[in-house]
């Protein structure tokens, strides 16, 4: 054997050597790291209050590297101070987490430890409480401290504020409502500000969602619940309504807002009193058959009108009616007697409107018959 081959011979036997000493040692760093994860860990804690029940609730998700079986305990420590710049801080209570299911977990042997306490136990001890809650195995290892806060106190209601709204507005109008709704637990606190309305006629309609999404109004996306609001998560609820130019109602219409919390606990409601002018014809307003020289009473409805004036066509099925006056009548009297002309036709309809706005009024919804 030549010196070059027994160089390279032993250059070979110097790489393998390497190689097992390099995987040996990989092996020994990773049986060291298992080695060392031995310590349990708590992850996400949670410190509920339930404002319906007057429970606190206290959670934790445990985890031993070495299974679940290992754990042998969830010591937790519950603190209580008045305010939460206090300084003064008091054990509350002290115990053991559990995962055996009700009453003081939820569900049995799923990993998270649990406990319950009840309104009994927690009493009226308002202020902030703070817990602390550490992992032990069955070989003595601890996982780290945890902590979680939480402020336990009467749920106060949202309050709301008028900022904008109408006195006044005619059919057909596109109407924007904006409240202003606060809640001391904060702006998350407020699930829901909505809206009903008290018709003339004494039966409520809505109820209505009002929004702070920011979303500008879109008429083609009115199902979408574009209601024109203008800045997102400001505090300013909007919505905006086209009025029914059809309503067969007028009056005094009143608006109630009202916002609702997380909670169910509910503001005080807001009411609006606002008016819409108009008529609504009451008759004729179907098929009927009048006579030639009949006395006929059309009647109506009205508010906030002087006085109306009376009109009747003939050609009804016309694209361009064309209207003869009748005679004009204080609006509050409701009625008026009509000498049925001698004009035949199966297309003849009444329209009333306000003398003074013509632009407020009502045709017959049917077409009626003048015979001799």
């Amino acid at each position: 054997m030549n010196g070059r081959q027994w160089s390279l011979n032993n250059m070979k036997k110097f790489i393998f050597i390497t190689a097992i000493i390099f995987f040996t040692l990989v092996s020994c760093v990773n049986i060291t790291q298992e080695e060392l994860a031995t310590d349990p860990s708590v992850d996400l804690v949670t410190l509920n209050y339930s404002q319906i029940n007057k429970s606190l609730f206290i959670a934790a998700d445990i985890f031993d590297p070495q299974g679940y079986e290992t754990i042998d305990s969830v010591v937790f420590h519950l603190y209580r101070r008045d305010s939460l710049k206090s300084a003064d801080e008091e054990l509350f209570l002290k115990g053991h987490l559990v995962d055996t299911g009700p009453p003081l977990d939820i569900i049995d042997h799923d990993g998270t430890f649990s406990y319950l306490l009840d309104s009994a136990a927690l009493g009226d001890n308002e202020g902030y409480y703070r817990v602390s809650i550490q992992a032990f195995d069955e070989d003595g290892n601890s996982s780290d401290i945890a902590e979680e806060e939480e402020l336990v106190a009467p749920n106060s209601p949202p309050e709301l504020f008028l900022l904008d709204s109408p006195n006044t507005y005619e059919k057909g109008d596109t109407v924007i409502f904006r409240v202003r709704a606060t809640d001391p637990q904060g702006a998350d606190d407020i699930s829901s500000v909505f809206y009903s309305v008290l018709q003339p006629n004494g039966t409520y309609k809505g109820v209505w969602e009002m929004v702070d999404n920011g979303l500008p109004f879109d008429l083609s996306l009115w199902t979408l619940n574009y209601f024109g609001d203008e800045i997102a998560n400001d505090g300013i609820y909007t919505s905006t309504v086209i009025i029914n130019k059809d309503n067969e109602q007028q009056g005094d219409f009143i608006f109630y807002f009202t916002a609702q919390d997380i909670h169910g606990a509910k503001s005080d409601t807001l009411e609006k009193t606002i008016t819409i002018p108009g008529v609504h014809l009451l008759s004729p307003n179907w098929a009927d058959t009048l006579n030639v020289s009949q006395t006929y009473s059309i009647t109506w409805e009205s508010a906030y009108v002087n006085k109306v004036t009376i009109q009747y066509t003939t050609n009804a099925n016309s694209s361009s009616p064309q209207y003869q006056t009748i005679g004009t009548e204080f609006a509050a009297k409701g009625n008026y007697s009509w000498t049925v002309p001698h004009e035949f036709s199966s297309n003849c309809r009444v329209k009333i409107f306000d003398s003074d706005k013509p632009s407020r009024y009502d045709i017959s919804d049917n077409s009626f018959t003048i015979k001799p």
